[in-house]
């Protein structure tokens, strides 16, 4: 006597389709997760080198400024020949960056500094005031095109996360200041906001 038997066709069950779906998720989450996170740490990456160039940029311009009054030695009340005093820019002659007070300087508008108009302020270093906000210091922007930060307007400048701060103190007046620049920026909406800060003492000579 033969017996015959049935094959039954199954297909899976809600319990096992969802179990194949969770373990999929799982597969597909690590690695997503580490993806994030590396783009991140990218970013922050990148963020913290452009605050130390811009920090960097500060202090080399100040020492420019330095150099500059000191060897072209610019007459300002002829024909008393008065001297240009070494930091005049940055003290009560120009935009006060003497501590307590804060400034921003446009570095890459060094032109305007070539040929100062005595006892003007110079549109390159500006007292901190922005949106009537004394002490406050305007963000800066990014030129797409000249691949420059500064503090423009216009189709081809882009405001950007980073606001830079300079202050100057009198540690041996008339011979040496310690300046301090801080860069501080948000690297994106839900993190904490971060600086950073070069101070370096410059001297008269």
């Amino acid at each position: 006597m033969s017996q015959k038997f049935k094959i039954k066709n199954r297909g899976f069950t809600l319990i096992e389709t969802l179990v194949a779906i969770a373990v999929l998720s799982l597969a597909i989450t690590g690695p997503m997760v580490i993806a994030q996170k590396g783009i991140g740490s990218a970013i922050y990456a990148r963020d913290e080198v452009t605050a130390f160039y811009l920090a960097q940029e500060a202090i080399e311009y100040i020492r420019n400024v330095r150099d500059t009054n000191r060897i072209k030695d610019y007459e300002i009340n002829p024909p008393q020949n008065t001297t240009v005093d070494w930091l005049w820019e940055f003290d009560s002659n120009g935009a006060n960056c003497m501590d307590p007070n804060t400034c921003q300087i446009d570095a890459g508008e060094w032109s305007s500094f070539t040929n100062p108009v005595p006892g003007a302020p110079n549109a390159v270093i500006q007292a901190c005031d922005y949106q009537g906000q004394p002490g406050v210091c305007q963000p800066i922007d990014f030129n797409s095109v000249t691949n420059f930060y500064g503090y423009g307007s216009g189709g081809t400048w882009t405001p950007t996360q980073f606001t830079r701060t300079i202050d100057i103190k009198d540690v041996n007046p008339g011979i040496e200041e310690l300046v301090t620049v801080t860069i501080s920026w948000q690297p994106t909406i839900f993190a904490p906001p971060e600086s950073f800060t070069v101070a370096e003492h410059i001297f008269a000579f």
